[in-house]
């Protein structure tokens, strides 16, 4: 049973102020005894929020609703507890005009509607919205798509660097992978809130105290963080701050083989 207080009255339909357009296909809805519904406009998908035209879309949908008094007709409730409706304002039927404008695709995985079909075809052969541009990319599509890397972290220098990694020990140390950390400055370093991360995004917290211009290495006993024999990013951090990065290939992992970094 889905633990949300729905609207009782009219049986799936009810009167709600837009207080807020998170894209071309969601908005929210406060009802007059103040309760607050999260609406997915049933039938289209708009471009989403970080594609091409999404901004759009959200304007143009916010121009329709946006602070105004509407009337939702939902049917039922989807995987993210959104209630999927039609909605009109003054008679007009939004989620129609969305499509006829140009501004969302019709949904026909999950809808037939043939209303939302013809005002997909005349948009499109008028070159409304969206469709004024070349080959726009449909909001399921893009959805398929993998996600691009962030802009990539340049480390800040520090004391404390990685100076070699044992990926794959060998004899008594099997399974006990290495890492060797070099302090180069004149005091003691707490490794307290130093650690590892992996390109998987796994972390391995350090422990223990690095000596003035010394060395400490670390055995990784634990499976946290495994070093990848098949290659691997690793990345040293003091808290949240980057301080050094350092890739190696598969062929650099060999039984008992060292990968040097750098110097001391």
């Amino acid at each position: 049973m889905v633990a949300l207080n729905l609207p009782a009255f009219a049986a799936g339909t009810f009167i709600g102020k837009v207080t807020k357009v998170t894209d071309g296909d969601t908005i929210n809805v406060l009802t007059t005894d103040n309760k607050s519904f999260k609406i997915r406009l049933e039938g289209i998908d708009a471009p989403e929020s970080g594609q091409p035209l999404g901004d759009k879309s959200k304007e143009a949908l916010s121009a329709k609703v946006l602070g105004k008094q509407v009337n939702v007709t939902w049917s039922k409730l989807d995987i993210y507890q959104r209630l999927l409706a039609h909605i009109t304002v003054g008679g007009q039927w939004v989620n129609k005009e969305m499509v006829a404008e140009g501004w969302a695709w019709h949904y026909v995985q999950y809808s037939k509607d043939q209303q939302l079909a013809a005002a997909q075809i005349t948009a499109r052969s008028t070159r409304k919205g969206l469709w004024a541009t070349k080959n726009p990319v449909a909001p399921w599509e893009w959805r398929k798509r993998p996600k691009t890397a962030g802009p990539k972290v340049k480390p800040k220098a520090g004391a404390v660097r990685i100076l070699s990694l044992v990926p794959n020990p060998k004899g008594k140390d099997a399974g006990r992978e290495q890492v060797t950390l070099a302090n180069s400055s004149k005091k003691a370093v707490s490794l307290r809130s130093w650690s590892l991360k992996d390109k998987g995004k796994n972390v391995f917290k350090l422990a223990g105290t690095i000596k003035a211009n010394g060395q400490l290495v670390i055995t990784m006993r634990s499976n946290s963080m495994p070093l990848n024999n098949d290659g691997d990013t690793i990345t040293l951090l003091e808290g949240k701050t980057v301080r050094q990065i350092v890739s190696y290939r598969k062929q650099q992992a060999g039984d008992g083989k060292v990968v040097k970094v750098g110097k001391k």
